[in-house]
């Protein structure tokens, strides 16, 4: 195998990839690692370097997810979660991860802790809400679209009896 390369750092070619998984599994398995740029830089440090685009690529064929323990997020293998380690329903519910309610025109934007608006959309779509025609959620901020005729109080409402407390977080 000829390496054609003009950084010496990028071993990536070398390793190859069968090696890179093992090597990412590892990391992966053996510590908390909350982003792809920390990845990168301890793979990195390992002697292998990746563009974003693959590494991107290796943690979804890895099937590697996103877990959050109450203080950030940080990468798992498939069957690696603990229970110690995932945030309770009850944390959810009792509306401490929401941390406001607005509206604009048909949307509501909810407002989350960091990390928690994926579990906190996830409990919304399971719920199958009449008023909700669908989620998007992001980090911190999860944008529900409502259905014609929903009034703020009716959605309020409705989330309220999954949130306990949520009308205190209302903005508008």
């Amino acid at each position: 195998m000829h390496i054609f390369a003009s950084n010496l750092n990028n071993y990536q070619a070398v390793k190859g990839k069968p090696e890179r998984h093992r090597i990412i599994r590892e990391v992966v398995r053996n510590g908390k690692v909350a982003s792809q740029e920390e990845l990168a830089a301890i793979l990195e440090g390992k002697g292998i370097g990746v563009a974003q685009a693959t590494l991107s690529r290796d943690i979804r064929d890895l099937g590697i997810t996103k877990l959050h323990d109450g203080t950030g997020y940080y990468y798992s293998l498939p069957g690696q979660a603990s229970p110690k380690r995932v945030i309770s329903i009850e944390t959810i519910t009792s509306s401490s991860s929401i941390t406001s309610i607005e509206f604009a025109g048909h949307l509501a934007i909810l407002k989350t802790m960091s990390g928690h608006a994926n579990m906190v959309a996830a409990l919304i779509d399971s719920n199958s809400l009449p008023e909700v025609a669908g989620t998007v959620a992001g980090d911190d901020t999860i944008i529900l679209a409502l259905r014609d005729g929903v009034t703020r109080d009716s959605l309020v409402s409705s989330l309220g009896t999954i949130f306990n407390g949520l009308e205190d977080k209302r903005l508008n």
